[in-house]
């Protein structure tokens, strides 16, 4: 049934997760059969309980020859009709959440240095990955391997103020830079390596607890993503903060920075998720400078429902999309090589902390009922035409609004799909 409704789309390509548990060892046969009939593009990691149990997960560095050893599995089975690879979909909320605030699994709280831990790890696994894919499958495969980072753009509350501006800098630095610097410039931010450092000597620590890359390591991991994938939901307003050491280690802390947000921006349902359409082109031009303009597959990208409707009426998430898609033409206008885009998500599933309470979907899932039907929503049409325009409707019209030209007939946007399911 999901596979007619991405039929129904004509979508061109389907972002699905590998669960690893569920490969490994049993799940081959059925994954096989997924993919021959999606085709899909995406390899997303599961951690196994028992290497939680055993290793610490990824506190732990055999973690890194676990993980590459389950990818190299996944590039054997799959690899024949697997085009696009992405190592880990948001990171950052793997260490953070996992081993920082213990929101999510395995529900650690190791604060001010769990999460630079894993974060160090997932980036060892990814470039060990990518060069196992090089030197053993990418000859006969074609394929690809990437990284798909999540993150909300932050803006200065004062643009005036220098103070704010390094916030802001720091901001997306401390959550995107963390993990896309090393993969493209070969180590952590420089930002990030001074606050992390000074915080540890101030809090009488010999060394930083961002942990470092040696000369070697830095040279294996630098290079080792072939297209960038971009998760984007909102922004920030931010403001400098200095917090004293003396509150002990915190990668929140560490930052020294508040969020806010205009009240003026459009009121969400999610309480995290303001539609701030104009700061996916400033974070996608961020990629663009600070990364020597790589491949962009944008992963993620949606709003939540902002109010029930028997109808299913979702006019909030057809401005929503229409305003980021808007913006992301402009970007390319921009120069950023833009090749793909991937809605947030086909139909409602279970959002992490907030259950099945939020819908995200483009189909809407009666979760009460036995067989879960689906239903459309009115942003399936609207996203049709999206994907019909390769990206834009309306492209003569939108570039005339952008320059005053026409010049938008041969935009070559890569594809369109409207999904992110885990299986």
């Amino acid at each position: 049934e999901d596979i007619d409704l991405l039929k129904e789309l004509k979508v061109s390509h389907y972002r699905l997760s590998i669960s690893w548990p569920r490969v490994i060892p049993t799940g081959i046969k059925c994954k096989n059969h997924h993919i021959r009939t999606w085709m899909g593009d995406e390899a997303h990691q599961t951690c196994y309980n028992n290497l939680q149990e055993k290793y610490s997960g990824w506190q732990n560095i055999s973690m890194v020859t676990y993980f590459t050893d389950y990818a190299n599995l996944c590039f054997e089975k799959f690899g024949d009709r697997v085009k696009y690879w992405i190592t880990f979909s948001n990171p950052w909320s793997v260490a953070v959440e996992g081993y920082e605030t213990g929101e999510h699994a395995p529900g650690l709280k190791l604060r001010g240095t769990g999460a630079y831990k894993a974060a160090h790890h997932l980036i060892k696994a990814h470039a060990r990955t990518w060069h196992s894919y090089n030197k053993y499958w990418r000859g006969k495969q074609k394929g690809m391997v990437g990284i798909s980072l999540t993150t909300e753009w932050g803006e200065p509350v004062d643009i005036s103020s220098q103070k704010d501006i390094e916030a802001a800098e720091r901001f997306v630095q401390f959550n995107f830079g963390w993990f896309a610097n090393p993969l493209f410039n070969g180590d952590y931010p420089q930002i990030m390596k001074e606050y992390i450092g000074q915080k540890s000597a101030q809090q009488g620590l010999g060394i930083s607890r961002l942990p470092t890359f040696s000369s070697q390591e830095k040279g294996f991991i630098k290079g080792t993503s072939d297209f960038l994938g971009v998760g984007h939901f909102t922004t920030r307003y931010i403001t400098n903060r200095n917090f004293p050491s003396a509150q002990g280690p915190s990668y929140f802390t560490d930052r020294d920075l508040r969020e806010l947000v205009d009240p003026k921006w459009p009121e969400p349902e999610s309480k995290w998720l303001y539609s701030v359409p104009w700061g996916f082109r400033r974070l996608l031009n961020f990629v663009k400078t600070q990364y020597g303009n790589p491949m962009v597959l944008v992963t993620e990208n949606g709003v939540s429902e902002k109010m029930h409707c028997s109808q299913l009426c979702d006019e909030w998430r057809i401005q929503y999309l229409k305003g980021y898609t808007n913006e992301m033409l402009k970007a390319i206008k921009d120069g950023v090589h833009i090749q793909g885009y991937t809605a947030w998500s086909l139909m409602d599933k279970f959002e992490w902390d907030e259950g099945f309470s939020e819908r995200f979907g483009l189909y809407f899932v009666e979760f009460k009922s036995k067989n879960k039907p689906r239903y459309a929503k009115a942003s399936v049409q609207f996203y049709k035409k999206i994907i019909r325009a390769n990206g834009f409707p309306n492209i003569r019209e939108i570039a005339k609004k952008i320059n005053g030209s026409a010049a938008w007939d041969s935009l070559s946007l890569l594809a369109l799909a409207a999904v992110n399911q885990s299986y």
